[in-house]
């Protein structure tokens, strides 16, 4: 049984309603897409790899793949049962997040209008014991993923041991005279994190959490400045350690600037820019940091290079870009072309549309735009009907890092499917929490303390 009888003859429900649309729209998306298919490079939204499709090829689609990758048949079985799944689950999320963009959102009153519960009573529901009220080292490393979702890196962890060094009895606030400040996961070691207060476990997930910061993105370093630059991790996968460390200034843009690969080539990075700025009195402080921070990641084996081979390696896994230029990764198969194909719109396009619904004179005016976005939304989710993922995750990353209210629940609704897909379901989790409560603020913190 061929997959477009499986469709057939499931239900016609809302949750599956978008397959019955493919019907409607897949000739003219092939027509335009399925001709030439591009794969996009680092610097070029629309440039062309050496293997791809000649341009005289017939419309088609994409060969089977076998042995250990995935068939047509399965893919289109799973993403059947993935899009049921997704749209049921996140029927009351987008609710939420829906009502929130239409109502002004008051966070402290929304805290003080719940019992809050200590990161205490969290630990013991999870199992975990921590001895005399401190947190060390090895129990953190236990705590990080249970509270955050994530693991941390070694690095992570020898930069808190260098900072405990420098100043041991404050540690996150080592680098002070750099106007730096350990946050996010880097909390569990204050005195009185055991002790915080909380609305739930799921708040957690957007502790230190920035405006324009999507799941991939850990926020570990923030600057005491106006423009809100901070520092963090970035994961292709939740499963697996970060590919480079990366910074953002999220009063200024949603760009996410690669910078090494770990966190202690990025302080290098930041070292070297700060020794330009400072006065001679603060530089002489400046460098003998910048010198010891550089003996003991030698010490550590801690590469501090900038653009190492793993980062070289990720480059070339990139499929496109996205808004906030960092990149994503999927699984891609060139011979086939499986895993990726091209939005339906450009990236001018899609912001030019994305700003024209913002901006929308009229609800009428408003209607007329979505429903150009809502065609773009449905070819998308039409290559990910044929196993080409990644299609559905870049629209998902873009439509969040536009910073456009109104289109939240549908960025919601697309990276629910894509993690889903992807089997990345950590960074839905977080994706969830962040869009209930999605600030503008530069104090993110949402432990209280005393």
């Amino acid at each position: 049984m061929g997959p477009s009888v499986i469709r057939k003859m499931r239900p016609t429900t809302r949750s599956t309603s978008i397959l019955l649309q493919k019907e409607q729209y897949e000739f003219s998306y092939y027509s335009r897409n399925r001709k030439a298919p591009r794969h996009k490079a680092m610097n070029q939204k629309k440039k062309k790899e050496d293997d791809i499709r000649p341009s005289n090829d017939s419309p088609q689609k994409k060969k089977q793949k076998t042995n250990d990758e995935i068939t047509d048949l399965h893919c289109n079985m799973h993403i059947a049962t993935c899009i049921e799944s997704s749209a049921l689950e996140n029927d009351d999320t987008a609710c939420e997040i829906t009502a929130k963009s239409e109502n002004s959102h008051d966070a402290e009153s929304a805290e003080n209008s719940v019992d809050l519960i200590t990161i205490a009573s969290l630990l013991q529901n999870g199992g975990i014991d921590v001895k005399n009220g401190k947190i060390l080292t090895a129990t953190a490393r236990e705590i990080i993923p249970y509270l955050f979702l994530l693991e941390m890196p070694e690095d992570f962890f020898h930069l808190y041991e260098f900072c405990e060094n420098i100043r041991k009895g404050d540690p996150l606030n080592a680098l002070k005279d750099l106007n730096l400040q350990l946050i996010g996961p880097y909390d569990v070691f204050r005195e009185e994190f055991i002790n915080g207060k909380v609305e739930n476990k799921e708040a957690l997930l957007r502790h230190w959490r920035y405006y324009y910061d999507p799941p991939e993105f850990q926020t570990v370093i923030r600057e005491n400045g106006k423009d809100g630059l901070h520092f963090g991790y970035w994961r292709d996968d939740a499963s697996k350690k970060p590919v480079f460390a990366a910074k953002n200034k999220a009063a200024v843009n949603c760009i996410i600037e690669p910078v090494a690969e770990n966190i202690f080539g990025t302080l290098d990075v930041y070292f070297e820019e700060r020794l330009k700025l400072v006065t001679p009195f603060e530089k002489i402080r400046v460098a003998q940091l910048h010198q010891r921070l550089k003996t003991f990641a030698s010490s550590k084996k801690i590469t501090i290079e900038k653009q190492t081979a793993s980062m070289q390696a990720r480059e070339k896994q990139t499929v496109t870009r996205t808004f906030h230029r960092a990149g994503i990764v999927v699984p891609y198969n060139k011979k086939t072309q499986l895993g990726y194909r091209d939005l339906a719109v450009t990236d001018s396009e899609l912001q030019k549309l994305l700003k024209q619904i913002e901006n929308a004179p009229t609800s009428r005016a408003e209607k007329t735009l979505t429903s150009k976005l809502e065609e773009v939304i449905r070819l998308a989710t039409i290559a990910a009907d044929e196993c080409d993922f990644g299609t559905i995750l870049e629209l998902g990353h873009d439509l969040f890092s536009s910073g456009v209210t109104f289109v939240e629940s549908k960025a919601l609704n697309l990276l629910s499917l894509a993690y889903n897909l992807l089997q990345r379901p950590q960074f839905f989790e977080i994706l969830k929490s962040h869009l209930k409560d999605r600030r503008k603020s530069l104090d993110l913190s949402v432990v209280r303390f005393g």
